[in-house]
């Protein structure tokens, strides 16, 4: 928004308004009190001061910097989202839920918790589980644009060791205006549910999830057409199998599937069901460990290429987001943006040459909803990039010059393997407000020398340089540990990982053999079994994927208990 075309703030600011209605009471009171003229003079005089004070305000805030606009626009991407629309007075409710769980929240996560703990019996999902994550960033701004959605829960809770309906409250009261659906197997209690009026503002549905019968019938009734299903139902692996292959079709394009308690996918006594399709000794994490290849590889490799748009899992559960819709606003790309993405986008087609970040790759999907939202709340971000683009067949610097204006008050750090590259981009002036480092993602002492040199201590961490698996695999064990809690590391090109002409390169402990999204898939069950079942529990917070591409989120800082 240009100086020119920013419009008056509806309306003074309230302690304008308070000098306005003081000074005038006083005048018209004047009389009849005998207040003393001095202090009538000395009310004038404040509230001349204080309406100066405000024109000079808006005078100097209408005179922007293109950094200061810049950063107003990213500002700007958020009006809609969670954070936007949290209103005053619910600081101490957010200070207890960051004390109830241990850590820092994000805005989304803080409304969830903070919802879920005012009511009684508190739902397990911010108690005996940890679903703050998920749902905090991505259902609650699902609902905030589109608050119309039609939701369907699998699982009423009937068979918890409290009352059933712990999240029926909840999502009644984080979404008062959405078409919400409750499916439940047993009968009897949501019977009983309703003559207690817990379903109130509910449409029901009964039946075993894992019956195709069921299900069809499920989707006749309700008529399907969903924005966000949550199964949160029986939790056996044929339960869930069944229930997704029926039930993500009828999802609305750019909607969310979430799957809750993977985790006991394993346990004994949740392999005792099956179908006629599905055997007991099917386990739902094996087809997620797929559906990540089909992510990252989009139909190659014995991969499946369908309208899944992104996988997002944390500890025990994981999100599923479907493909959006086409659209031909954008130039650079066919599909709806969210606002955050829509903003990259628009900033990296602005300059010259066009980064392949939105070109060849589509990655505004993981900057604009992870990226950007972590500048916004932390401009001094210290962020390092690997790879400036000297091999590509165009100019080096393309996603340098797109960092410089999306993150102007960002501490920046590039790192490049080309030498003779990083000097001349420097005498061009591509690397203005950069600090460099050059040398071999896959070397361990090129490594400590680029930690040695930086400090380490990074915000974020973008992965976009040889793309060789032991290059990666290199990398991420040296500079993963320098990532600050509740940072991030990008990964970007996973999909050239099984390509014969990136399978060349070898360290004394990787293989050429080695191929990484394996190890993608090794963090997946990581996350799911918490170091169970031959997994490791470690400090990875989230895995959210995406065509070609990847983002590892931190386990964010601890809270204290006071």
């Amino acid at each position: 928004m240009s100086a020119i075309s920013r419009r008056r703030p509806h309306g003074a600011p309230a302690y304008i308004q308070r000098s306005r209605a003081t000074l005038s009471n006083a005048v018209n009171a004047n009389a009849r009190a005998r207040i003393p003229r001095a202090r009538v003079a000395y009310l004038a005089l404040a509230f001349v001061v204080g309406y100066v004070l405000f024109e000079s305000e808006f005078l100097f805030h209408g005179n922007h910097s293109e950094g200061e606009l810049q950063k107003e626009k990213i500002q700007g991407a958020h009006n809609g989202s969670s954070a936007a629309l949290l209103h005053d007075g619910h600081e101490e409710e957010y200070h207890a839920a960051e004390v109830a769980m241990g850590e820092r929240l994000l805005e989304g996560e803080k409304e969830f918790v903070a919802a879920a703990r005012s009511l009684s019996p508190i739902t397990d999902k911010v108690t005996t589980h940890r679903y703050h994550p998920m749902y905090g960033q991505f259902l609650l701004p699902y609902y905030h644009r589109k608050p119309s959605m039609k939701m369907l829960e699998i699982g009423l809770g009937c068979d918890m060791n409290y009352e059933p309906g712990a999240s029926v409250a909840l999502w009644r009261k984080l979404f008062p205006k959405a078409n919400l659906w409750e499916a439940e197997y047993n009968g009897t209690c949501v019977e009983l549910a309703t003559k207690q009026g817990k379903l109130d503002g509910f449409n029901t549905l009964v039946g075993d999830q894992g019956n195709d019968k069921t299900l069809d019938e499920w989707i006749e009734k309700s008529g399907g057409n969903f924005d966000v299903i949550i199964d949160d139902g029986g939790h056996q692996n044929c339960q869930i199998m069944a229930s997704f292959l029926k039930l993500w079709p009828t999802v609305k394009p750019g909607g969310l599937y979430f799957i809750e308690d993977i985790q006991v996918g394993k346990w004994r006594g949740f392999r005792r069901y099956s179908t006629a399709s599905c055997e007991k000794t099917f386990t739902f994490s094996d087809k997620l460990q797929e559906w990540l290849d089909d992510l990252v590889y989009q139909g190659g490799y014995g991969s499946h290429k369908w309208d899944v748009h992104f996988m997002y899992c944390q500890a025990e559960a994981c999100v599923l987001g479907k493909k959006p819709l086409e659209s031909d606003s954008n130039p650079h790309v066919k599909h709806q943006l969210l606002a955050e993405e829509s903003l990259f986008v628009e900033t990296a087609g602005s300059l010259t040459p066009i980064t392949d970040k939105i070109t060849t790759h589509s990655f505004y999907t993981m900057y604009g909803q992870f990226l950007i939202p972590y500048y916004r709340r932390k401009p001094s971000m210290k962020m390092l990039e690997i790879g400036l683009g000297c091999d590509m067949n165009y100019e080096p610097g393309a996603s340098v010059a797109l960092w410089k204006k999306l993150f102007p008050q960002a501490d920046l750090w590039e790192a490049e393997y080309d030498a003779k590259c990083v000097e001349l981009a420097k005498k061009q002036g591509k690397l203005d407000g950069f600090n460099t480092l050059v040398g071999d993602q896959g070397n361990n002492q090129t490594l400590d020398g680029w930690i040695k040199k930086s400090g380490g201590e990074f915000d974020i961490i973008i992965d976009d340089g040889g793309h060789h698996n032991c290059q990666i695999d290199a990398s991420f064990a040296k500079l993963w540990p320098t990532v600050k809690p509740g940072g991030l590391y990008f990964l970007e090109d996973l999909s050239v990982g099984k390509w014969m002409g990136y399978r060349k390169y070898s360290t004394a402990t990787c293989p050429k053999t080695f191929i990484f999204s394996h190890k993608l898939q090794s963090w997946l069950e990581d996350l799911i079994y918490q170091g169970g079942y031959g997994s490791r529990k470690w400090d990875i917070q989230f895995l959210f994927c995406q065509a070609e591409a990847c983002v590892v989120g931190k386990k964010p800082p601890e809270t204290s208990k006071d």
